[in-house]
């Protein structure tokens, strides 16, 4: 009998990389998005407003990117995910958590509103406080060995 597969819930850094053409993160995802049904991989409506805020602000090495770029951009993105809405009971819940970051205590709520109990991210920091969630380090490697 196959065992139901692991929700993954993808974090704001990976997205926005994934946009700016990081190779790490574009394999990786490109990876996870074939091996995962978007019924189980998941970003939440702060994950896609936070990337659109940071696509849209001009950073050292890159131009901040048009409307219609960022547009683009989710269109070819937000198919593949199930997108967990962020509510004023979910803010309630995260005051809850143990880590230190609000942000990242919201994040660490909306996954487990869908049952990821895995975050892929770049900043393994950022969810190592959160004992009940594995962490996914963005590592074509090694998601080849929990992600099947």
């Amino acid at each position: 009998m196959e065992s139901e597969p692991i929700h993954i819930y993808v974090d704001t850094n990976v997205l926005i990389n994934y946009c700016t053409n990081q190779k790490s993160d574009v394999d990786a995802l490109n990876y996870v998005f074939k091996k995962r049904r978007k019924e189980v991989l998941f970003t939440s409506s702060l994950a896609v407003v936070q990337t659109v805020a940071n696509l849209q602000t001009k950073k050292a090495k890159r131009k901040a990117f048009s409307k219609d770029e960022v547009f683009s951009m989710l269109d070819k993105l937000l198919p593949k995910f199930t997108i967990v809405d962020l509510t004023v009971d979910d803010i309630a819940k995260s005051r809850c958590e143990i880590g230190n970051d609000v942000e990242d205590c919201v994040h660490a709520v909306l996954s487990k509103k869908k049952k990821c109990f895995a975050i892929l991210t770049n900043n393994i920091s950022d969810f190592s406080s959160f004992k009940d969630i594995c962490i996914l380090p963005v590592s074509l490697g090694y998601l080849k060995t929990v992600v099947k």
